[in-house]
């Protein structure tokens, strides 16, 4: 039985409306026993996040947890740390609550392979994370509040500092909630959007807000689970307010709108956890309601909370952001939260104004700034995070503030991930408060075998990592890109008092001139397209080689890579691939809705390209949209039939109405039909060719000058 004291501890928690951190170090059969202890003496939910165990929540589907309340949880670190998991897990719990987290032993737990590690690191296999369990470790004994239990040390139980008794909710809401509600009830249209922390109560609001209505309110989210609480403050039916989810929402209004009424049918939308829903599903919603409120967190676990704030809501027009920063589900100062606040760097003090609105007034040291004479560049090893932990906290705290999908992932790779590489740039002025004022992250790409980037390109191998290299190889068709050397801008930010002096320039001067030394063959970046960001990097002195044709759930637009060529190779390499968008531009920009910065090509006659972008689709696993120019081409040049290939790409038949049309069951049966239409339609044209581009396919000979030739190339 554990000692009495867990008890007492236990009720002044609840009578103080605090949460404690309880972490168990040693064997996993020991602080497993330890959990059933408290289990037995403590009556709760007592929910566990864990990758093994009949009853628990694996870590990677915490996320549905978002937005519902329990009493005591359980995260065990024994066999990995999924920082997301755990900061979700903390959100959860009410007042009075223990979150036990189990961990290896003290002394071994820094060197101890970290599962988690898998879910983020650019190469294979589990690898330690020493920086990391570091942090953790100093942060566990830096705090006082947590209880730390190693299975060779007796545990010292200590009272929890004494605060005044705090009021449980009643139902009624607080202070900033009814100033909030007086504003909603009161309002004609617009957008609403609510952010804060976990525990302050938003979906709260949005029920009490569906109570004090008149009129009619519907319900949206991610999950129906995740409006328990909106429902329980509303105190009304589903059939009074009826759920509807994001896709089924999105369907509802097209077709009302392509038909002949336009009556809303709501006063109101709620959209609760908006900022885990893709932005272009928000925005197509947001115009078919009179009045909208979008409650979401803009801390950093989730991942695209912040893009939440900084890409939507900066561009909607009539849109009212408020913020709830008193805690309702526990008091404030609340232990559990300070300690994860601190531990997984979530505190907002760097996130402020300055950082966010560049149209503030300069202050005194951005106003004297000058980048010849102050500026300072300084590249950071990974085991200085922990030397200068102000450093990591103002390095991590400005790319969140700049970059929508920053999360604790980011922060797990940031400090013990493989290939990185990391500069500073700090200003020297004042000489006795330098402060950063830049920072870039990059990661190491490429360098694979030609058979095995061979395999990337006809889309039978995809190994871990190398995003822009493996993209431009097995979407591409430029399997050459995940041969050579290269490195990708993962980050990069700048205060927002210091831009537009050069400063990004001046970083990305400063890496190429390093990784020339280091014999790299270009450097790329991968970000959702924007005409003012794409300016950005065209200035840096990055070429436009890829577009996708899908849009990022983060940040709403298209994904676009660029390559900042540096060797003669990569230059080569450059030039190919915007030759191939120069080819693609006017297919493509049919596809995205907007023009192209690049120059036109209107040959529509087969080249290499072509030939070998077919082949790889005809002979191999290459998908339709990595070949889907090629084949548009391909049927202007072909006299034959080719049903399957003709109902979907020149009619624009959706996939299952042409496996209906066609007579085949299914997907798969139609991507093997389409297969074999392109093979025929290749022989139709040069039968020898194509049995030279399909040996060369299936013989994964990765030697450029056994391609099959063409003479349109010469």
């Amino acid at each position: 039985m554990l000692d009495s004291a867990w008890g007492m501890l236990q009720a002044q928690m609840q009578q103080q409306g605090q949460r404690r951190l309880v972490v168990l170090s040693g064997n996993p059969q020991w602080s497993e026993w330890i959990v059933s202890q408290l289990k037995e003496q403590f009556q709760g939910d007592w929910l566990t996040v864990s990758s093994c165990g009949p009853d628990a929540i694996e870590p990677t589907k915490a996320v549905g947890l978002l937005g519902r309340e329990f009493l005591h949880g359980v995260f065990d670190a024994t066999k990995g740390f999924n920082a997301e998991a755990l900061a979700i897990l903390a959100g959860t719990l009410k007042a009075g609550s223990w979150l036990v987290m189990r961990v290896p032993a003290w002394s071994q737990w820094a060197e101890w392979p970290d599962e988690d590690s898998i879910r983020w690191n650019e190469s294979a296999g589990v690898i330690p994370t020493p920086n990391f369990i570091r942090h953790i470790q100093r942060q566990i004994l830096s705090c006082p509040e947590v209880l730390l239990w190693r299975q060779d040390t007796p545990l010292q139980l200590q009272p929890s500092h004494q605060t005044g008794l705090w009021q449980m909710p009643d139902g009624n809401p607080t202070v900033s909630q009814q100033t909030l509600l007086e504003e909603l009830l009161q309002s004609s249209g617009g957008i609403w959007v609510i952010t804060a922390p976990r525990g302050r109560g938003k979906s709260a609001l949005a029920g009490m807000l569906v109570r004090h209505w008149q009129g009619t309110c519907w319900l949206c989210a991610p999950a129906k689970i995740t409006t328990e609480v909106i429902r329980c403050y509303a105190g009304i039916s589903e059939q009074e307010m009826p759920f509807w989810a994001v896709d089924n929402l999105l369907k509802y209004c097209r077709l009302k709108k392509d038909g002949s009424g336009n009556k809303n049918d709501a006063d109101w939308l709620l959209i609760d956890e908006a900022a885990a829903i893709p932005t272009p599903q928000l925005a197509e919603l947001i115009r078919h309601f009179p009045r909208v409120l979008l409650t979401s967190t803009v801390q950093g676990y989730e991942g695209t909370g912040r893009g939440f704030l900084l890409k939507l809501c900066a561009a909607l027009p009539d849109c009212h952001v408020r913020e709830l920063k008193t805690p309702m589900r526990w008091a404030e100062n609340d232990p559990l939260e300070s300690w994860l606040d601190n531990a997984l760097l979530f505190d907002d003090r760097l996130l402020d104004d300055r950082l966010l609105d560049d149209r503030l007034p300069l202050n005194e040291q951005s106003a004297h700034f000058n980048i010849e004479k102050d500026l300072r560049l300084y590249p950071i090893e990974q085991p200085m995070w922990l030397q200068q932990p102000a450093l990591l906290r103002q390095f991590y705290g400005l790319l969140t503030s700049a970059h929508y999908r920053t999360s604790p992932l980011d922060l797990r790779r940031l400090l013990d991930g493989n290939g990185m590489t990391f500069l500073s740039a700090m200003s020297g002025f004042p000489v006795n408060e330098p402060q950063l004022v830049g920072a870039m992250w990059l990661v190491n790409e490429g360098g694979l075998s030609q058979i095995l980037a061979h395999e990337i390109w006809a889309g039978r191998r995809r190994p871990r990592g190398n995003l822009v290299a493996q993209s431009l190889a097995a979407h591409g068709g430029f399997p050459q890109a995940a041969v050579m050397r290269s490195q990708r801008v993962s980050r990069i930010a700048v205060q927002a008092q210091y831009r537009r002096r050069g400063i990004a320039q001046h970083l990305i001067t400063h890496q190429c001139r390093e990784a020339r030394k280091h014999k790299l063959d270009f450097l790329s970046v991968s970000f959702g397209y924007t005409a003012e960001l794409w300016a950005l990097w065209q200035k840096c002195g990055f070429r436009l080689v890829r577009m996708g044709t899908h849009r990022e759930a983060s940040s709403g637009c298209y994904t676009a890579m660029a390559i900042l060529p540096l060797s003669g190779q990569g230059k080569r390499f450059a030039q190919l691939a915007q030759q191939q968008l120069s080819r693609d531009a006017s297919g493509l920009e049919s596809l995205l809705g907007f023009a192209l910065p690049v120059e036109h090509d209107k040959d529509e006659r087969l080249n290499g390209s072509d030939w070998q972008a077919l082949a790889g689709f005809a002979f191999a696993h290459r998908s339709l949209s990595a070949s889907y120019f090629a084949l548009q081409r391909l049927l202007l040049t072909s006299d034959l039939a080719l049903p399957g290939l003709r109902k979907h790409l020149q009619q624009q038949i959706d996939i299952e109405q042409c496996a209906h049309d066609l007579s085949l069951n299914g997907r798969k049966a139609l991507l093997k039909l389409w297969r074999e239409e392109t093979a025929h339609a290749l022989a139709s044209i040069d039968e020898i060719l194509a049995n030279q581009w399909r040996d060369w396919v299936i013989s994964c000979d990765s030697v450029e000058a056994n391609r099959p030739h063409h003479p349109i190339d010469r």
